[in-house]
């Protein structure tokens, strides 16, 4: 009986995959922030204009307070 031969994978393929496979998830990981940055940004906005078209009487208070700081 003849034992089955290990296939062995240089330490430099791995590392390069590896290196590979780190940089696609740093890229996806800035990707995903950057969306969240810019969803929580949109719901500021959302809320601010929300706020000035419901309550007419506290408009220049929240224009003042948001704007003009």
């Amino acid at each position: 009986m003849s034992t089955p031969k290990k296939k062995s994978v240089s330490k430099k393929h791995t590392s390069r995959v590896a290196d590979s496979s780190v940089s696609k998830m740093t890229s996806q990981d800035l990707k995903d922030s950057l969306l969240v940055v810019s969803v929580v940004v949109n719901l500021f906005f959302l809320c601010l204009w929300v706020a000035l078209q419901v309550t007419p009487q506290y408009d220049e208070a929240l224009i003042w307070f948001f704007i003009h700081r």
